[in-house]
């Protein structure tokens, strides 16, 4: 492997269906996709580093379960273990945002430190009475280092701002031996949301705080030309190690 490039390994964590229109905005209604709950574990040599972390802790919580569900093989643990690799071993963790099905396995990393946009939040420590639920993480004994905007993370590793589906979301940008791939998180839910016509936008999914910021947010990603790894497209699993 060049040096300052990585592998990246879906995780599956969860899976739940779905009203489709939740993915294409206004379009689809009433039906039903399947979706994925998904971290992706980043691997150079001896360094590990995660991006989400699905929403399922360590301690079970019945709402949690009652709106995802997850199979044994599905839990945290043994999901690493395919990677020859434990919750231990993970001393980054990077959150594209910190909406409950994407921050919920933070408590599996008690000595990592996580990574996310400053904006992203301060709106998670105060959201609009519509958004509490998403936010039903404890954050308290959580080590937290901000982004504001564009960031290098490691070599190889970088964030860069997509705000619109939450106020501060941040996609992850990975350098592999075959280029630049892109983990969106919710910016670009599943892949048929790139199915569009040459040029155009990709199309917003219907959960969003800003649609003005998704569509920038769209464009920015489909402007980088590297390979976009949506947040919740159960076809991702289809490889075991991407590139």
């Amino acid at each position: 492997m060049m040096k300052n490039t990585w592998t990246i390994a879906p995780l599956i964590l969860g899976t739940a269906v779905r009203d489709k229109s939740q993915t294409l905005l206004y379009r689809d209604y009433g039906v039903p996709l399947a979706g994925a709950l998904l971290a992706w574990l980043l691997v150079n040599g001896d360094e590990r580093v995660l991006v989400d972390a699905g929403a399922f802790g360590r301690v079970e919580r019945p709402e949690v379960a009652n709106r995802y569900d997850q199979t044994p093989e599905q839990r945290m643990e043994p999901q690493l273990k395919r990677f020859n690799t434990s919750c231990d071993q993970i001393r980054l963790v990077i959150n594209t945002h910190l909406h409950l099905d994407h921050a919920g396995g933070n408590d599996y990393f008690p000595k990592a430190t996580f990574v996310v946009q400053k904006k992203e939040m301060e709106y998670a420590q105060n959201p609009l009475p519509i958004h509490r639920g998403a936010y039903d993480v404890d954050f308290s004994n959580m080590t937290f280092e901000y982004a504001d905007g564009d960031a290098e993370i490691l070599p190889g590793i970088r964030v860069v701002f997509t705000p619109g589906h939450s106020p501060g979301g941040q996609s992850v940008l990975v350098d592999t031996e075959k280029g630049l791939h892109i983990i969106a998180g919710d910016t670009i839910t599943h892949f048929i949301n790139m199915e569009v016509p040459p040029g155009t936008s990709f199309w917003p999914n219907g959960i969003y705080v800003d649609l003005r910021d998704c569509y920038w947010s769209l464009d920015r990603l489909r402007d980088l030309g590297g390979f976009i790894l949506p947040g919740h497209d159960t076809l991702v699993m289809k490889k075991e190690l991407y590139p």
